[in-house]
C-alpha cells in the first residue's frame, strides 16, 4: 500500500462538499473544488497521472503520513506514477469533515481517506489541505497527512455492543432457561459473558465467556469456560447482521469437542442462536436447532 494514501488524500483534498447543505447554499468557492472533485474521480478511475498532478499548484507542498515531503509538482506527479504501478484497481472513499472558505481565493480542508486496493487491503491517512485559486483555476497549495489513529480493542468489539445487556430463552416445556449478561470488562477492551442455566427453577449449569480482539490473528475471538470443567477457543466472522464462531476445546473429561456457532441479529432486542457441526473426539453429535433469545425488559 506503499504511497497510495496520495492517491487517496489527493482526491479527498479535493473533495470540498458539505452534503448538509442545499446546492443554492454552497458558496461559489466550494461549488467550484466540487467540480474539481469530479474531474479528478474520473482521471483516478482511468489511472491518469497527468490529470491528477494536474489538480496541484506548481509550488504545491505534499507531505505523507509516513513524514516524506514532496516538494513541486513535478515530485508529486512522481509519486503519484508510483501509486499507480505498485497499486492497481484500488477504490478510495472521501470523508470530508470540514471544508471552509478562508478567502475568496483559499478554502481549508480537513477529512481522512480510506483506500481499498484490488486485494482487499486498506489504508488511508488523516488531512490538512489548503485549495488556493491561481489565473481562475483552483489548485492544491499544500497537503499535510498525519496516520490514521490505531484502533483500540474497543473500537473492534463495537459491532458486538448491541449485544451488551442480559438476555433469555425459555423451554416452558421441558422448564429450561438460559439466561446471558453480556457486560463491558473494566477498560471496556473485552465483553464477558455469564451464562446461567436452569432446569425446573435449579441451577444446572454455569459458564463464562470472554470476548475480545487478537492483534496478531487480527480478528474477534472467544474463550468459554464451564463450571464442569470444559473450556473451549472460537474465532469469530461476521456477514451483515451474522456472525459464525468456530469453536474448537475440550469437555470436562478430556474429549475433544468442536461446533459452529451461529448469532443472527433480528432486532435491536432479539437474535437466534444455533449450533451445528458438533464433534466429540471427532464422533457427530447432535445439533442445537435455531433458538429465539430475547433482551429481558430493562437491561
Amino acid at each position: 500500500m506503499k504511497n497510495i494514501a496520495l492517491v487517496a488524500f489527493t482526491s479527498t483534498a479535493l473533495a470540498c462538499v458539505c452534503l448538509a447543505q442545499n446546492e443554492a447554499d454552497t458558496p461559489p468557492e466550494k461549488a467550484a473544488v466540487l467540480a474539481n472533485d469530479r474531474a479528478y474521480e474520473a482521471a483516478y478511475a482511468k489511472a491518469d497521472v497527468k490529470a491528477l498532478a494536474d489538480f496541484f499548484a506548481d509550488d504545491a507542498d505534499y507531505t505523507s503520513d509516513d513524514g516524506r515531503v514532496f516538494s513541486g509538482r513535478a515530485a508529486i506527479e512522481d509519486s503519484i506514477r508510483k501509486t499507480f504501478l505498485e497499486n492497481k484497481g484500488s477504490k478510495l472513499v472521501i470523508d470530508a469533515d470540514v471544508v471552509r472558505v478562508l478567502s475568496p481565493d483559499v478554502v481549508l480542508e480537513k477529512g481522512s481517506t480510506t483506500v481499498t486496493a484490488k486485494d482487499g487491503e486498506t489504508g488511508g491517512a488523516l488531512y490538512t489541505a489548503i485549495h488556493v485559486k491561481k489565473d481562475g483555476k483552483w489548485k492544491i497549495s499544500q497537503l499535510v497527512e498525519t496516520p490514521l489513529p490505531v484502533p483500540t480493542p474497543h473500537d473492534r468489539l463495537s459491532e458486538l455492543e448491541w449485544l451488551i445487556g442480559t438476555w433469555e430463552d425459555s423451554d416452558k416445556t421441558n422448564k429450561v432457561d438460559v439466561r446471558s449478561q453480556f457486560l463491558w470488562a473494566r477498560g471496556g477492551n473485552f465483553i464477558t459473558r455469564n451464562v446461567t442455566v436452569k432446569e425446573g427453577g435449579e441451577t444446572t449449569l454455569e459458564g463464562f465467556q470472554i470476548i475480545g480482539w487478537d492483534p496478531l490473528e487480527e480478528r474477534i475471538r472467544s474463550w468459554t469456560f464451564d463450571d464442569e470443567g470444559g473450556f473451549s477457543d472460537g474465532r469469530w466472522t461476521r456477514d451483515g447482521d451474522r456472525w459464525l464462531v468456530r469453536e474448537t476445546g475440550v469437555s470436562a473429561d478430556g474429549d475433544r469437542t468442536t461446533a459452529d456457532t451461529t448469532f443472527n441479529k433480528v432486532a435491536a432486542d432479539k437474535f437466534t442462536f444455533e449450533s451445528n457441526n458438533r464433534t466429540l473426539d471427532g464422533e457427530p453429535q447432535p445439533s442445537v436447532d435455531r433458538l429465539e433469545i430475547v433482551r429481558v425488559k430493562g437491561n
